[in-house]
């Protein structure tokens, strides 16, 4: 975990002296549906965008988009093209006209919208800053509807029971007049490859025979785990990690633990194993249901 001291004044009003104009003059009612409009403090939008490595073929979504500025961000200083989802309607209108002032409005939409309801399908980044109970729901529909390798960064809540693929943690000055403390959490999540369910598993030689092993994997927000039959006896999948389209886990089998790597394609798995400095390929299938 990266621990980081900043000030939350510095840098960032600088490169958007318009925006930051702009900002100061809008005065947004005090509630939307998702909760109090809380502007990002511009150094923690810095350090989102950082933290999502964002490229000028992303995608970038922001869920509870308030007045703009990730979004805007993403284009401006990455190319990346983006969509902005809020339920508050002056808002979106806002963050349009600040598109314009900035001349990226080619490059974004804003929506007037429930998160919860939203079209991320074709998403590569997904921002958030919202309500613990708003993230919580998210949870399967995110997983379920963003592509494999999709990067989503939430910040100060989790999205429960999702282990995190990284968290940061740092001081901002600017949140304390916020919410009391200065304490920021970012945390990072790469959408994983689906591979819950039953694989018929094979690894050529030297390692193996090329015989079909039956590989049971389970994989739930919270879990993340499976066994196999081996010579008639089932076999904790140890080690087993999905990340984007990348998948490891290891087998013990008659003395020698078989350490897997590999990708994952739809109904395919396949890559390499080794096994006391011997090296194999292997692949799987999904069982037909």
């Amino acid at each position: 975990m990266d621990r980081r001291r900043a000030l939350g004044a510095l840098g960032a009003l600088g490169a958007w002296p318009l925006a930051a104009a702009a900002q100061r003059a809008y005065e947004p009612p005090p509630t939307t549906d998702g909760g109090p409009f809380v502007p990002t403090p511009w150094v923690i939008l810095d350090e989102m965008l950082r933290l999502a490595e964002i490229q000028p073929a992303d995608t970038v979504y922001d869920l509870g988009s308030g007045d703009g500025r990730l979004v805007i961000a993403a284009a401006e200083r990455h190319g990346a093209r983006g969509v902005g989802v809020e339920r508050h309607l002056d808002l979106v209108v806002y963050s349009r006209s600040l598109a314009e002032s900035r001349g990226v409005a080619d490059r974004v939409r804003f929506v007037e919208g429930d998160v919860l309801q939203a079209y991320v399908r074709d998403a590569t980044v997904v921002m958030m800053y919202l309500l613990p109970r708003l993230v919580a729901q998210l949870v399967p529909k995110l997983r379920a509807e963003l592509p494999v390798g999709a990067r989503i960064v939430s910040h100060d809540y989790p999205l429960a029971p999702w282990r995190p693929d990284k968290t940061l943690l740092f001081d901002v000055a600017e949140k304390e007049a916020i919410n009391g403390t200065v304490e920021t959490k970012l945390f990072y999540y790469v959408v994983p490859a689906r591979v819950d369910g039953r694989w018929t598993l094979e690894v050529g030689p030297p390692v193996g025979d090329g015989a079909p092993v039956a590989l049971a994997l389970a994989q739930t927000p919270e879990r993340l785990d499976g066994t196999a039959l081996l010579d008639g006896e089932s076999r904790e999948v140890r080690a087993l990690h999905v990340r984007g389209d990348t998948i490891r886990f290891a087998l013990l089998h008659r003395g020698r633990l078989l350490e897997f790597r590999g990708r994952v394609a739809g109904a395919t798995m396949s890559g390499e194993v080794r096994a006391h400095g011997s090296t194999a390929p292997w692949s799987a299938r999904a069982a037909q249901n």
